[in-house]
């Protein structure tokens, strides 16, 4: 066998996957940069330096991948010059009661080792033993089942890997593996033969791969260069319907479309490409105001609406960040005299409570009210505007940030009934234009209180 020089074929995080000589791995990856590519190597270096029989199991998502996985294995051994005799092994795969055909490709090398790699029926790890890799475990169609037949396999020493890119929160990958596995780290595990597996976890995004020289690889170019890697990381966003995709197909993120309140789908549907418009270009109202404020580390955010019919048309959304509370002020009374609010609602909970004296001793305690956020009054405005939203009742700005807010919230109930609304995705994500947008409706739905004398 020839020895080759790891850097000559590899980046540095898929050598450090080579290297990784753990029992348990756990990999969370991007798509499209290696990772499977680089493991084929290092299990064809590893049988080619042992003078004894060690199998490998391998399976994938599909039948496909499993021959994709033992071409790589192929090409490694004739680079290596190692002597090696593929196998071509049919056999009878059941699925709903009908027979499938089905094939298991070997790669089998002179010291009795066999490279195995087949698709992901879990009966074909019984009575088996030797590595196991479970590629793209997210997307198996037994993944419980699968682990059951597959973790015993390794019982006499062998190592298990766990690759894959996320495929939503429910996945077994994120809701068992990953989720247990971080709650080890924090010394929260309640489950001890988690515990007990010598985890060792991984986790390459399409950043980490793309500052250690991915684009250049790509692009065929010889030396470092930030152009290209910015190219490349745009072009691969660019292909994304939206931030939940990119997150999970690229940046190691389980999708939240399951668990989210307001679904892409549903914020879509209530889209209004030309619904923003300067008050002297809009109807004759009546108009609302909901305002979510921050200082620092969020978003204050001015959200407001038209009631044209029984339907409430987002007319402008005005954001603000690390300005002064004069500033915000300012521009509280602006929009309030533009649009001739008819109603106002702002979070009184922290920061805003100031704020809203102010304009309450501007205009009136009839036009503005403090709103204080507690679960039910969160719970009453979330569920109000996601059924104005269910019902079309709402036309909302086609809008990046608009949409992505919107679709970070996530409702949750405790085990005694309490409910809660937190975000789905990233911690600075605090769905500021979602919570103006509620507390508008808030506004909007309070306003027959208001005598009318005290609207301008």
């Amino acid at each position: 066998m020839t020895e080759v020089n790891l850097n000559n074929y590899f980046l540095p995080y898929q050598v450090d996957h080579i290297l990784d000589e753990s029992p348990a791995v756990l990999e969370e990856k991007s798509r499209r940069i290696g990772i499977t590519y680089a493991n084929s190597f290092k299990h064809c270096r590893r049988r080619n330096l042992i003078d004894y029989p060690r199998h490998l199991w391998f399976s994938s998502a599909d039948d496909s991948a499993a021959y994709e996985y033992a071409q790589y294995c192929r090409m490694w051994c004739d680079i290596v010059e190692a002597s090696v005799k593929e196998i071509l092994e049919p056999y009878d795969d059941v699925v709903n009661n009908q027979v499938i055909k089905r094939n298991n490709y070997i790669v089998q090398f002179p010291n009795g080792s066999r490279i195995n790699c087949m698709t992901s029926n879990p009966k074909r790890f019984r009575s088996k033993g030797g590595d196991v890799v479970l590629d793209e475990f997210a997307f198996h169609e037994n993944a419980g089942m699968m682990w059951d037949a597959a973790s015993p396999t390794t019982t006499w020493g062998f190592t298990i890997e766990i690759l894959s890119t996320h495929n939503g929160e429910s996945s077994l990958f994120n809701s068992y593996f990953i989720s247990n596995f971080l709650k080890v780290q924090r010394g929260e595990a309640t489950f001890d033969g988690l515990k007990m597996l010598p985890w060792h976890h991984r986790r390459t995004t399409i950043v980490d791969a793309v500052n250690q020289g991915l684009a250049e690889k790509v692009y065929k170019l010889t030396q470092p260069d930030p152009a290209a890697r910015e190219k490349f990381l745009k072009f691969c966003r660019a292909r994304c319907r939206n931030e939940d995709q990119w997150n999970q197909e690229y940046m190691c993120v389980p999708s939240t479309e399951e668990s989210t309140l307001i679904p892409y789908d549903l914020y879509v549907a209530c889209q209004m490409a030309d619904c923003l418009q300067p008050a002297a270009k809009c109807g004759k109202g009546p108009f609302y105001l909901g305002f979510d404020i921050a200082r620092t580390k969020h978003k204050t955010v001015f959200w407001i609406d038209e009631l044209v019919g029984d339907v409430l048309i987002c007319r402008a959304v005005v954001r603000m960040h690390n300005a002064t509370y004069g500033t915000q002020q300012q521009m509280a009374e602006d929009l309030i005299n533009q649009y001739n609010i008819v109603r106002a609602c702002g979070d009184a909970t922290g920061l805003g409570d100031m704020l809203v004296e102010k304009l309450q001793e501007r205009f009136g305690t009839y036009r503005v009210e403090k709103v204080r956020f507690s679960a039910p009054v969160k719970d009453a405005m979330a569920s109000r505007l996601l059924g104005q939203m269910q019902d079309k009742r709402r036309r909302l700005p086609d809008d990046i940030e608009c949409r992505e807010s919107f679709h970070a919230i996530k409702k949750t109930v405790s085990a005694n009934g309490n409910v809660r609304y937190d975000t789905t995705q990233h911690d600075e994500e605090h769905s500021d234009e979602f919570w103006a947008a509620a507390l508008c409706g808030e506004a909007a739905n309070t306003a027959a209180d208001i005598p009318m004398c005290y609207v301008a």
